[in-house]
């Protein structure tokens, strides 16, 4: 397939960038580099801003892939960070159903679900408790009104993320901060009992999802990208402890909105594009992602 990747020097889609030209795929990899990532940059990469793609731009391709975004929860109450992702969203939504490709897979995000108990299934209503989830639920109502409007033989898919994780994440991510922590024998900050648990998906495991995704006729409406298991962040934290051998852990006031839970529901994904792609056990991805952490890591700190 001719693919085209935006966001393509993040940490998720330059990994999928990487996977899909492994695979026999051309990939057009852009990113504006307007998002600091630890990871290296996926070869011939192209600088541009999402906001400035026509529709001839998007012809010929089998399917955009939008990965590109601000994705931080915390700063996106500041001013402009619910509204440059949703003005990305928008003009590509829009430039895609102008142009001549067939397919968009937009990518979502578990916040968009809140603070609901799981498994989380793609049903579930929509109760965004920060900018950002807000954001992302507006991308999929605008998908929703798009999709009707295209002609036959064309899609708009939309993946909903949970918590990936590996070696070249963003260094504010819990794992990579608690793993950077144990490191710098700096103690393991908890906010809260540490009770809230996420759905950890390794790197490796997002991409095989996706690319079965991309290998199938159909893109859903809305699918769940996640392991379908939950770890608590005092588990998880014990975990690095673990797998690093050294690390202490703290506790500090809980964040404001913390959301309890996120676990995904993947029976949709299973029922349609197959079973889930095997994970390894998470200690042995955590000490596998400790050890590639710690081969660039420096004592100034997170930065890579």
């Amino acid at each position: 397939m001719n693919l085209l990747i935006t966001g393509a020097a993040g940490f998720i889609g330059s990994a999928l960038t990487t996977a899909l030209r492994t695979a026999g795929h051309t990939v057009t990899a852009l990113d504006d580099l307007s998002v600091h990532s630890p990871r290296p940059h996926p070869d011939h990469l192209l600088q541009r801003d999402v906001r400035t793609l026509t529709a001839g731009d998007l012809d010929g391709f089998h399917t955009v892939i939008h990965l590109a975004a601000h994705k931080s929860v915390p700063r996106s109450f500041e001013v402009g960070g619910f509204e440059h992702n949703t003005a990305a969203d928008r003009h590509l939504i829009h430039t895609f159903a102008t142009s001549g490709a067939d397919r968009l897979l937009l990518a979502s995000s578990c916040e968009v679900y809140g603070d609901q108990r799981g498994p989380l299934a793609e049903s579930a209503p929509h109760r965004p408790r920060s900018p950002y989830a807000a954001g992302k639920a507006t991308t999929e109502h605008l998908a929703d009104i798009y999709r009707p409007q295209l002609g036959p033989g064309r899609q708009i898919g939309v993946a909903r993320f949970f918590n990936t994780y590996g070696p070249w994440e963003d260094p504010d991510a819990v794992v990579p901060a608690f793993i950077d922590a144990a490191l710098a024998d700096r103690p393991l900050t908890i906010e809260g009992t540490g009770t809230q648990a996420r759905d950890l998906t390794h790197i490796d495991t997002t991409t095989a999802m996706l690319g079965r995704i991309l290998d199938a006729d159909q893109l859903l409406p809305v699918v769940n990208i996640g392991s379908g298991q939950a770890t608590t962040v005092l588990d998880l934290a014990r975990a690095v402890i673990r797998a690093t051998g050294r690390g202490t852990i703290t506790h500090v006031p809980p964040r404001p909105n913390e959301i309890r839970s996120f676990t995904a529901d993947t029976s949709l994904f299973t029922a349609t594009y197959g079973p889930l792609p095997r994970q390894r056990p998470l200690p042995e991805l955590l000490a596998e992602t400790a050890r590639l952490r710690a081969l660039s890591w420096t004592p100034a700190g997170a930065a890579r």
